[in-house]
């Protein structure tokens, strides 16, 4: 076995064992909007549920020595749209992950289509099956020698949107058949869902 201490790890040979050993892990991709009204998307895979009876969803954005624009916009408007990766929307996913100057849109600079939401000010993306109109809860920067290195929030979901054919309405159950989930993996490398099995929980 051999041993890493993060001491003796740069930050980037860090990332590179922590997304390549913690997978698969699921795709935040988030729709925030600034002051000037301009609408940012971008992908985020530092991501995952948190909690229930208040639903909670976490986001670590890694701040790479300036921080991004959806975390600016969540600081500033304190919402945001959260959506969940398929097949059918991968590509315009990843076209979003493009570094462009704040003053630029994603989804106007790629022709993504975008729809008002219910409850929240901030556009959803209309090629999403689930997601989730959200409000800042919580922010907590992430801080090493006075640098903010990754703005981790938590966001309180106000509207689970989710496409019928996904959920069975009798059961309340989710088919993951039909959501037909991406997964981040190391570098460029996503995954679709492979054998499904079940294991009993025991009493």
């Amino acid at each position: 076995m051999k041993h890493f201490k993060p001491e003796q790890l740069s930050s980037s040979l860090q990332y590179k064992l922590l997304t390549g050993i913690i997978v698969p892990r699921p795709i935040a991709w988030i729709t925030t909007q600034n002051t000037a009204g301009i609408v940012n998307a971008a992908p985020f895979s530092f991501f995952n549920a948190v909690a229930v009876g208040k639903p909670l969803l976490s986001v670590a954005i890694l701040n790479g020595g300036m921080r991004k624009d959806t975390a600016n916009n969540l600081l500033q408007t304190k919402e945001a749209v959260v959506h969940l990766i398929n097949p059918d929307n991968v590509k315009e996913m990843n076209l979003t992950a493009k570094n462009l100057p704040s003053t630029v849109s994603e989804l106007a600079s790629f022709g993504i289509e975008t729809q008002a939401s219910e409850l929240i000010s901030v556009p959803s993306i209309k090629n999403s099956s689930v997601r989730f109109e959200t409000v800042l809860y919580q922010h907590i920067p992430i801080i090493e020698k006075e640098l903010v290195l990754t703005d981790f929030f938590l966001l309180e979901i106000k509207n689970f949107i989710i496409d019928e054919r996904i959920i069975d309405l009798n059961q309340f159950y989710i088919s993951t058949q039909q959501l037909k989930p991406i997964a981040r993996l190391a570098g460029n490398e996503y995954a679709e869902l492979g054998n499904i099995f079940n294991i009993t929980r025991p009493s």
